[in-house]
């Protein structure tokens, strides 16, 4: 049981730290945008909020930090969804006449310069995180 705690924690600590990387992707990505739109600033906040508090959920590694990283998981898990609607709404439409009218679905629409990687690797961390804690929780202790 105590390899598995070691390997929890570890585990921890590189999400903390893929957290702290998406963070400055996400603003190398939306520097020019930043001043006009506000909401751009989320994905940027919580990786680098994230990363510091995993960082420090990493270091403590008791009951209460176990709850903190259930809380900072679904939060990852909503940041990501929130920046796949953002990014991609304007593609909804198309989706939707493809699935209920039969229309055919256009390939070159995939092609367009919107990014699906950054907002879905918020999503792919907050589920590693949440499998992390259920299947092997550290609040037993």
């Amino acid at each position: 049981m105590n390899d598995f705690l070691r390997l929890n924690r570890l585990m921890v600590f590189f999400i903390s730290i893929g957290f702290l990387v998406l963070g400055f992707e996400v603003y190398l990505q939306h520097y020019e945008l930043l001043s006009e739109k506000k909401i751009m600033w989320l994905p940027i906040i919580f990786g680098t909020a994230g990363g510091l508090i995993g960082i420090l959920i990493f270091l403590t590694f008791n009951k209460i930090s176990y709850y903190f990283f259930w809380i900072l998981m679904l939060f990852s898990i909503f940041v990501g969804m929130s920046g796949l609607y953002l990014h991609n709404k304007w593609r909804y439409p198309i989706f939707i006449d493809f699935l209920f009218h039969g229309k055919p679905f256009n390939f070159e629409i995939l092609t367009e310069f919107t990014p699906l990687l950054a907002p879905s690797a918020f999503i792919a961390m907050g589920g590693l995180g949440i499998l992390i804690a259920i299947f092997n929780p550290w609040n037993k202790e």
